[in-house]
């Protein structure tokens, strides 16, 4: 089967989708805005004339631009006569794909590009609803994601989540010494993931507790904002910035990591929270959108308001007072992954898709 995908070469999502299938002997293309080399993936990057394309968290007027790329895309599609056509992320390639005409297509939504739409823009309504309706068959990250996107849509909208390689994501064998508790955090420094919430949570920790650390993986357009809040609190020789990590050496981090926390406003599934728990470590999370299906309050980790410093605190507080509840739940966020979130099986789910929606033919 020839699979002929519409994503972001550089994003770490992407390269899984695609190297899964090319790993399976199928014949993989991609059409791309951001270039990169895959490995057994034939890589056909766009010509950027419109830079704010790199970023899909754009005004509304500079979706406009995607539209110069309309004919580019469908000229390629045509040239390279797929199976099937399956774009990521609903109001960026999946208008691109739904312009094509191509049959059989699925859409993925990922996550911002829904509730960008339910937060109420009239142009992104229109925009989303019409890539999807012009899918043979959409598919959602998360039971929250998919109820949302079932919003705009006619089309029967299957969850399919973004699971994570266990044999990779894993415990470490060292244990940590447990003279410096490092509490961590993997996210792009942008509002919506919360992050100054975990400083403000940080700095009330540092009142009961001098042995602890932040360690805080990522970057974005916030980073300075968030550096000078740190200096403002100060509690910026307890925090450490580190800035992008290579998805292979973030393993290294993970392990030094304690407690992990993602204090999102918005957030549609939590890739690095299945990560953290795979890697066995307790998660404190926001309990909003996707993210109470990655934890499970009690067991795995903790489930806060988003926006409240002081409960965040008060759970960071309670699993470093608490050393043996801090495995315990490390252990059992290990084990939850194994049962719902292991990548193989979730990619399966995907590959079933294919099959059932194609019969190879010449288009």
């Amino acid at each position: 089967m020839k699979i002929c995908f519409l994503a972001d070469a550089q994003n770490v999502h992407t390269q899984k989708w695609t190297r899964y299938f090319a790993d399976k002997n199928y014949d993989v293309h991609l059409i791309t805005f951001l270039e990169n080399e895959i490995p057994g993936v034939n890589v056909y990057p766009l010509k950027l004339t419109w830079p704010v394309l790199i970023n899909h968290n754009v005004p509304v007027f500079a979706k406009a631009g995607y539209f110069m790329y309309e004919n580019i895309v469908k000229r390629l599609v045509k040239s390279i006569k797929p199976d099937i056509l399956h774009a990521h992320w609903a109001t960026s390639y999946g208008y691109l794909g739904a312009r094509t005409g191509f049959h059989p297509y699925i859409i993925s939504t990922w996550g911002r590009d829904v509730y960008k739409a339910t937060e109420g823009s009239f142009f992104y309504k229109k925009l989303l609803k019409y890539s999807l309706n012009k899918a043979d068959l959409v598919t959602a990250t998360s039971k929250d994601l998919t109820w949302e996107t079932q919003k705009f849509t006619r089309k029967q909208v299957k969850h399919i989540p973004f699971g994570v390689n266990i044999d990779f994501w894993k415990p470490s064998k060292v244990e940590n010494s447990g003279q410096i508790i490092t509490i961590g955090i993997v996210k792009k420094l942008e509002p919506y993931y919360g992050v100054e919430y975990l400083l403000k949570a940080f700095h009330l920790v540092l009142k009961k507790f001098s042995n602890v650390k932040l360690l805080i993986i990522g970057d974005g357009y916030e980073k300075n904002r968030l550096e000078n809040l740190a200096n403002e609190l100060n509690i910026k020789e307890h925090v450490e910035f580190k800035g992008l990590i290579n998805h292979v050496e973030l393993l290294d981090y993970y392990h030094v990591i304690d407690i992990f926390v993602v204090p999102s406003l918005i957030e549609s599934f939590g890739v690095v929270v299945v990560e953290a728990a795979s890697c066995g470590l307790p998660v404190i999370a926001s309990n909003v959108n996707g993210l109470p299906e990655t934890v499970i309050d009690g067991e795995t980790g903790f489930l806060v308001p988003p926006q409240n410093p002081q409960i965040i605190a008060e759970k960071i507080s309670y699993l470093i007072n608490n050393p043996e509840i801090r495995k315990r739940m490390g252990k059992a966020a290990r084990k939850f992954v194994e049962e719902n979130y292991v990548w193989k099986k979730n990619a399966a789910l995907m590959e079933k898709l294919y099959l059932e929606s194609v019969t190879p033919v010449n288009h």
